[in-house]
């Protein structure tokens, strides 16, 4: 089996610190809502662009949840337009609290 390495690492624990927080905030829904969307099941964190261009600082707070479905729609994208949807959802939360 091959060592999980330091950008896995690094996104393991930043994963489960968010996992917490937005579950403290009540965000436990797609905020996508796609096509498809499966609303509460099947949940992940999608990032507005690839991991391995983010920094940790990104990878933390460029991220909204979404379903498979709405994930796999997102990340079939073009980068910018990936990165402009991302933002737009994080704006639209952010205005709620």
């Amino acid at each position: 089996m091959i060592k999980q390495g330091k950008k896995t690492i690094a996104w393991s624990k930043i994963r489960a610190e968010l996992k917490k927080e937005f579950e403290e905030k009540g965000i436990t829904y797609c905020e996508v809502g796609y096509d498809g969307c499966t609303r509460n099941n099947f949940l992940s964190f999608s990032h507005g662009d690839k991991r391995r261009y983010l920094t940790d600082d990104e990878l933390r707070n460029l991220v909204v949840v979404a379903c498979i479905p709405c994930h796999q729609w997102l990340e079939a994208l073009p980068r910018t337009e990936l990165r402009a949807i991302t933002n737009r959802i994080i704006r639209r939360r952010m205005s709620y609290n």
